[in-house]
């Protein structure tokens, strides 16, 4: 079936330039080119639309507004603004409904990948009220002391973009957000960031407090009280992976960059689990499962919901724009084998890490046999047991076992 895009410009020269860009796939899409958002809602209200693709300043409803009506009348449609305005109140505005920005004059390639993986990133989120609720989460839930803490030092009189940083950094759905925000087109950077902290100092501190302040990109929601994880256990346990990993690259390979990815792809390695948690009877029909049949997280979620949170947090990292390392790595965390990688990478390091940390007998080893590693799970023990003792000791003051 074709894959259905609106694309939305209040200038003529810009749509035809549009029409002239992607008539080589019109038998792969089925594409509409309207001059207004009232068009675009109307073209909605008639037909299935898998993708908004919306330029920003237009008369009577600009791109903001378009993109918000949008996510909450047809929360099922991806929404990408493609802009050549980059200014900061634009991007603010923006911000909230936007699952992705590309800047314009746009490379034709650039705009065609951009559109395909968004299709394709479908297939991993099949089942369609699933994706429509997905697609319609514009906040996931940040640990509310981090919140506090983020609040207090933004706007403290004497703010400094390093502690920022540091909070950022120790919450899943925070780190997530800023990284989205300084890769998207506006920016222009040449190369992925991957550092929350460096990313904090690209985006500077009066985007962050507009960000913060009056769009509420963060919010400290509260899990229910029957929650089946907490909060505070989600973010030790991937701030833990992410370090694990991190220190797993650096026990095979003298590589800052695949360190770097490999801790972030930790933090955000069970960010579907924030997606999930929002379902309806999510958290009691897990527990229910777990308690019942005696059954592993994982397989209580396919059974509750025939998807884990491992595609799920990958589709969400995919439309927010992440590297293909980055979604592929978040899907196959669990099941590596099915990424067929046939070397050592982030994934492998992420894999190792989630397993030792949880401390459970989930190593895919015939995963690990293929690429000939199985000698080193003892090596990576070692490490994942010093690394924890280590933030035990500067979390808790104690040094555990």
């Amino acid at each position: 079936m074709k894959k259905s895009i609106i694309f939305v410009d209040d200038e003529p020269n810009i749509i035809q330039g549009l029409k002239r860009m992607l008539r080589s796939e019109r038998d792969k899409w089925e594409m509409f080119f309207v001059f207004s958002g009232k068009e675009a809602l109307e073209i909605l209200s008639n037909n299935h639309i898998d993708i908004i693709v919306t330029d920003m300043r237009m008369p009577e409803m600009d791109g903001a507004e378009l993109l918000g009506q949008v996510a909450g009348h047809y929360p099922n449609t991806v929404r990408i603004v493609l802009s050549g305005h980059s200014d900061r109140e634009m991007i603010l505005r923006s911000a909230k409904f936007a699952h992705q920005f590309i800047s314009k004059p746009c490379d034709a390639n650039m705009l065609k990948y951009a559109l395909d993986r968004a299709c394709l990133l479908q297939d991993l989120v099949r089942d369609v009220e699933l994706r429509r609720f997905i697609n319609g989460i514009v906040n996931l839930p940040s640990l509310p002391d981090k919140f506090a803490m983020l609040l207090g030092e933004i706007q403290a009189p004497d703010t400094s973009l390093k502690k920022i940083g540091d909070i950022i950094a120790q919450d899943v759905t925070m780190t997530a957000r800023v990284l989205q925000m300084v890769n998207s087109a506006f920016f222009g950077l040449p190369k992925k960031v991957t550092n929350p902290q460096q990313a904090v100092t690209l985006l500077g501190i009066n985007t962050l407090k507009g960000l913060v302040l009056y769009v509420n990109i963060f919010s400290a929601i509260e899990p229910p009280a029957d929650a089946v994880f907490s909060m505070e256990s989600l973010w030790q346990h991937s701030i833990m992976v992410g370090n694990i990993a991190k220190g797993i690259i650096y026990s095979e390979l003298d590589d800052q960059k695949l360190a770097d990815e490999a801790f972030i792809i930790g933090m955000l390695h069970d960010i579907g689990k924030l997606l999930l948690g929002q379902a309806p009877n999510y958290h009691q029909g897990i527990k229910k499962l777990l308690n019942d049949k005696g059954t592993n997280f994982v397989d209580a979620e396919y059974g509750l919901m025939g998807i884990s949170h491992s595609e799920v947090g990958a589709y969400l990292l995919g439309l927010w724009g992440f590297s293909n390392s980055v979604v592929k790595s978040v899907a196959y965390h669990h099941t590596p084998v099915k990424s067929m990688n046939v070397e050592f990478t982030p994934l492998t390091a992420v894999h190792v890490a989630n397993a030792l940390e949880l401390q459970e007998d989930c190593i895919d080893l015939p995963y690990l046999e293929s690429l000939n590693l199985t000698n080193k799970i003892a090596i990576w023990t070692e490490c994942c047991n010093k690394i924890k003792r280590k933030f035990l000791h500067e979390q808790y003051g104690t040094v555990g076992r």
